[in-house]
C-alpha cells in the first residue's frame, strides 16, 4: 500500500492494547481470549416465503383454509401450482360457490390426500354430476366427508378408502347397494345419517352391516329419518335390525317404524349419552330397550307428538324400574 494510510475502526481488547488503533491484519489474527468459542455465523435472514425450508412451508400452507391456499397461485409462476401438492386440506364447498365448474376442477387438481371434504348447496342443474365429484373426492382418501345432496344416489361413496374414512355425515342422500366385495367403512368413529334412503332390497340389513363393520371404532352414531325403499317380504314395513357397537359413547335416534323398521338396541356397554325419539303408537319392548341403555349417564327419551324427558345418572335405575313394571 506504499505510504498511504488507512483509517481503521478501533478494537477494544480486554487484555492489551488499550486505546490503540490496530491494523486490519492484526485485528483479523487477534486470538480470542481463553474460554471463548469461535462465534457462529448468523443464519441468513428470511425475507420471503421461498426462503423457508419446503417442509416448513408445506406445514404453514396446510394450516390455512383451502381457499387461501389456492389463492397463493397468483403470487408468481413458481407458485401457480404449488397448492396442488399441499396435503391435509379442509375443503368446504357450499352455496357460496359461484362457479361450480371451477370448484370441480379444484377437486380434480388436488394431488395430495385431503383431510376433509364438505359438499352442499349444489345447484339443481348439476345434481347429475354430484356422484362424479364424490368419486373424485374418494380418490383423495378423506378422513372426514360431509354430503348434503338433495336425494342424489351415491354409488361412488363406496369407493372411499374404508380404512381412512373416520367421520361420515350424509344428509338427503340415496345409498344404493354396494358391490359385493365392499366390506364396510371399518375405521369410522362417527356416523351421522339424516334423511337417507337405502334403495334396493333389504336396506335395513345393509344399515346394520354398516354399523357392525365400524363397531370396533365407532364412538358417535346419529340416525334420523332413515328410510328403506322396500319392506320386508314385499310388505310396507321394513324388517328388524339391531344397533350394537361395543365402544359407542354417544347415540341419537329419531326413527319411526314405518320408515326405519323394527330396530332394537343390542350390546352398548360404554354408552354415556342417548337421545331417543319414539312413536308412542308403535309396539316396542321398552324393558329390553332400557336394559340396553343401562350404562348411560344421561338419557333423553321423547315422543314425536309430545315432550322429551331427561333422566340423569342418579335417577336412571329408578326410572328404568318404574317403566319396566308400568
Amino acid at each position: 500500500l506504499g505510504h498511504q494510510s488507512i483509517e481503521v475502526r478501533p478494537v477494544k481488547c480486554p487484555h492489551s492494547f488499550p486505546n490503540r488503533r490496530l491494523p486490519i491484519q492484526t485485528q483479523a489474527k487477534m486470538p480470542l481470549p481463553t474460554g471463548h468459542s469461535q462465534p457462529l455465523p448468523a443464519p441468513p435472514a428470511v425475507r420471503q416465503l421461498d426462503d423457508l425450508p419446503s417442509d416448513v412451508l408445506i406445514k404453514l400452507l396446510a394450516g390455512l383454509p383451502a381457499g387461501d391456499v389456492v389463492r397463493t397461485s397468483v403470487l408468481s409462476q413458481a407458485w401457480s401450482s404449488r397448492w396442488e401438492s399441499v396435503p391435509d386440506l379442509e375443503i368446504d364447498l357450499d352455496d357460496r360457490v359461484r362457479d361450480w365448474e371451477s370448484a370441480a376442477g379444484f377437486l380434480e387438481r388436488c394431488a395430495a390426500l385431503v383431510r376433509g371434504v364438505s359438499i352442499r348447496g349444489i345447484p339443481l342443474r348439476l345434481f347429475d354430476r354430484a356422484d362424479g365429484w364424490v368419486r373424485t373426492v374418494a380418490g383423495k382418501s378423506p378422513r372426514s366427508l360431509s354430503l348434503a345432496l338433495n336425494m342424489t344416489a351415491l354409488p361412488s361413496l363406496f369407493a372411499c378408502n374404508p380404512g381412512a374414512l373416520a367421520v361420515l355425515k350424509l344428509v338427503a342422500c340415496v345409498l344404493p347397494p354396494p358391490l359385493p366385495a365392499f366390506a364396510g367403512f371399518r375405521g369410522l368413529t362417527a356416523l351421522d345419517l339424516d334423511y337417507v334412503l337405502f334403495s334396493g332390497e333389504k336396506g335395513w340389513e345393509r344399515l346394520e352391516a354398516m354399523i357392525s363393520a365400524a363397531a370396533p371404532t365407532l364412538e358417535k352414531l346419529r340416525l334420523a329419518n332413515i328410510g328403506f325403499e322396500h319392506g320386508a317380504a314385499g310388505g310396507a314395513i321394513p324388517g328388524a335390525w339391531i344397533i350394537q357397537a361395543p365402544n359407542l359413547r354417544w347415540l341419537e335416534l329419531r326413527l319411526t317404524m314405518a320408515g326405519a323398521g323394527s330396530w332394537e338396541l343390542g350390546n352398548l356397554p360404554k354408552l354415556d349419552y342417548a337421545n331417543i325419539t319414539l312413536n308412542a303408537q308403535e309396539p316396542r319392548d321398552y324393558g329390553s330397550m332400557l336394559a340396553a341403555l343401562a350404562s348411560v349417564r344421561e338419557l333423553e327419551i321423547g315422543n314425536f307428538d309430545c315432550a322429551t324427558y331427561q333422566v340423569r345418572e342418579a335417577y336412571m335405575q329408578i326410572y328404568m324400574f318404574a317403566i319396566c313394571i308400568d
